[in-house]
């Protein structure tokens, strides 16, 4: 079915990215945890930062504790430290925090968030996401930012090109939701930052001022894995060419599988050019669904859903912390030694006061189940258990989307690179790699490269040094918008037919002018054009609503019987000023869409052929 109205393609005009002045940051926030990377002008490499001031750890879990101080908020614990000090507070003080884990998995595409979404606290009070993602922003900004204070060479945040790291399987509004959170951090100025938290009100939260826009960026999770990947693994090939095994991948699959997603992209590789050539893929079955199925078979032996007697048993959120604790501590160490295949079983301590409150229960459950044993508050669960109620639906759920990724491009792809810390433990290696090896042959290659923890937050540092790597991605989405233009009985149904009394002629409306079809290639020489005129003579702001759908061939925006056959993911907002009071037909503004980077963008020249302001507010409710 062909379209009845399509934007069109141009030549870009300009760098789709600010020359960066040499000084990077990066700030890999991920589900489960965080890594801070930095590199300086003149400098090759790119460092790591340590997150924890005791451990000296370079990747610190995604936890934050805020301290309340009269009127004003500040980060008062991150990491591991701030789940410690929680636990540790005292009943009279818990009023004065406020305590977040793992807040990312809100941002999943099927979410629809934005500017109003809130997450809840372990008190059980509400805050919006876009401001507790700020203050972990914020405080990861001001660790870098003290860290060079103390240097030779002190540097300023606005010394830095900011790059913050998302999932590719993201749609517009949870990345524009991380740029709106770098812009309440003061991530790109010197002033300002974030104090507060605002209350709950029937009003939306205004949107921040865009201060700096081009100093941040945001990278694609398996794109950034995907240059780093290629670097380490070229290197080695290059410098034991007589011992290599396999020349440098051309044509590769990157499979990120981290706390929170398992993200692929498939590449090809041409005179160090990069070409993405899948829409992106993936879904929400890392590495914590281990530690949540882990939770539903605690919940079965201690036959309490959701430890609603334990939570009754002391102050809520402290309780709650105490069985993250279990699940994401205790736990999380024990699948770390599993999944590294040190061990066949696993060995849970639980926390003395969970273990007290369910020991008969525990007990009890543990003499009707197999290959599980309890003694001294310890949990000893069988390698036959973990395999088939632990690790095995998240297994089934990556091995599923690879197979998918595989059947759209697999005949072009001979290597396949595992990175992110889920998807680089030696078992699932192994069992995505014979998966993999079945479906392709025992000719591919699965590659683990060196690090595979740090191969976003390193690859997101190469690929701001030179963005212009990546020469063309493929549309995630049909967008497009609204228009109405003159009646064509041979191209236009009847149902969508109106007179239009102003100019005097028929005209259809609820046409979907497409800028981009869901596949599609996108150059990053390229832009979408369009030319839109305001509605009215007195209208100095024009705003373009956006739509997307994952169909391919949609002709109208609503169906005869009135339902919306698209979804509206954002709104293009134009400053159009009339000071000389033209008519609409000489009101012409020129816009032009960028979908070809990490993030949409427009840009728009109005009737003197200047810039004019324009905002791509993916977030308003």
């Amino acid at each position: 079915m062909s379209y009845l109205s399509r934007a069109v393609k141009n030549p870009r005009t300009d760098a789709g990215y600010c020359i960066t002045g040499g000084n990077i940051a990066v700030i890999d926030f991920g589900t489960a945890s965080v890594s801070l990377a930095f590199t300086t002008k003149g400098d090759q490499l790119v460092n790591i930062l340590p997150l924890d001031t005791q451990t000296r750890s370079i990747r610190v879990p995604n936890i934050v504790l805020l301290k309340k101080e009269g009127c004003k908020i500040r980060v008062g614990a991150f990491g591991a430290d701030a789940k410690k000090r929680f636990v540790s507070l005292r009943s009279s003080d818990c009023v004065n925090y406020i305590y977040f884990e793992r807040i990312k998995m809100l941002m999943r595409r099927e979410q629809a968030v934005d500017r109003q979404t809130l997450v809840e606290s372990f008190s059980g009070e509400k805050y919006y996401l876009v401001e507790v993602i700020a203050f972990i922003l914020q405080y990861l900004k001001d660790l870098l930012i003290n860290h060079f204070s103390r240097t030779v060479r002190p540097l300023k945040t606005t010394d830095f090109d900011w790059v913050i790291t998302v999932p590719a399987i993201w749609d517009a509004r949870g990345k524009r939701m991380m740029r709106e959170a770098a812009y309440l951090a003061g991530l790109l100025t010197e002033s300002g930052g974030i104090n507060h938290l605002t209350a709950q009100s029937c009003s939306p939260i205004p949107p921040p001022d865009e201060v700096n826009p081009d100093k941040l960026s945001l990278a694609l999770e398996p794109e950034s894995a995907a240059i780093y990947s290629q670097e380490v693994t070229g290197a080695q090939i290059e410098y034991g060419l007589s011992k290599a095994s396999i020349s440098r991948p051309t044509k590769y699959m990157v499979i990120y599988i981290g706390g929170g997603t398992v993200d692929i992209t498939a590449h090809t590789e041409t005179f160090d050019c990069i070409r993405v050539e899948n829409t992106p893929t993936g879904n929400a079955w890392g590495g914590t669904q281990v530690n949540k199925a882990f939770s539903q078979l605690l919940q079965k032996l201690v036959h309490d859903p959701d430890y609603k007697k334990f939570l009754a048993s002391g102050e809520q959120s402290r309780q709650m912390a105490i069985i993250n604790s279990i699940l994401y501590a205790e736990f999380e160490e024990q699948k770390v030694i599993f999944g590294d295949c040190k061990s066949k079983e696993m060995t849970i301590e639980l926390h003395p006061k969970f273990a007290n409150c369910y020991d008969k229960e525990i007990v009890a459950k543990v003499k009707e189940m197999e290959g599980i044993d309890y003694e001294d508050y310890t949990l000893f669960i069988d390698e036959s258990v973990v395999e088939s109620h632990l690790f095995g639906p998240a297994l089934r759920g990556i091995i599923n989307c690879i197979e998918e990724a595989i059947k759209v491009c697999g005949s072009k792809i001979d290597t396949f690179y595992l990175v992110g810390g889920f998807g680089s433990c030696k078992y699932i290696h192994e069992k995505v790699t014979a998966a993999i090896k079945e479906v392709k042959g025992s000719h591919c290659n699965v590659i683990v490269p060196v690090s595979p923890h740090l191969a976003v937050a390193t690859g997101a540092a190469m690929w701001r040094k030179n963005p212009g790597i990546i020469k063309a991605r493929r549309s995630d989405a049909t967008y497009g918008i609204p228009v109405t233009i003159p009646f064509n009985s041979e191209k236009h149904d009847e149902h969508y037919k109106y007179f239009d009394d102003e100019e005097d002629i028929y005209r259809c409306k609820n046409v979907f002018c497409v800028f981009l079809e869901k596949g599609e290639m996108v150059n990053t020489d390229e832009v979408i054009s369009i030319d839109l005129r305001p509605a009215s003579v007195a209208d100095t702001q024009m705003f373009i609503d956006i739509y997307s759908t994952p169909n391919v061939g949609t002709q109208y925006t609503v169906d005869k019987k009135g339902n919306s056959t698209v979804t509206k993911i954002g709104q293009l907002v134009l400053d159009v000023p009339n000071p000389d009071n033209l008519p609409k037909s000489q009101r012409l503004a020129d816009i032009s869409m960028d979908f070809s980077g990490t993030e949409i963008q427009a840009k728009a020249k109005y009737v003197t052929r200047k810039e004019v302001k324009t905002v791509c507010d993916f977030l308003s409710a």
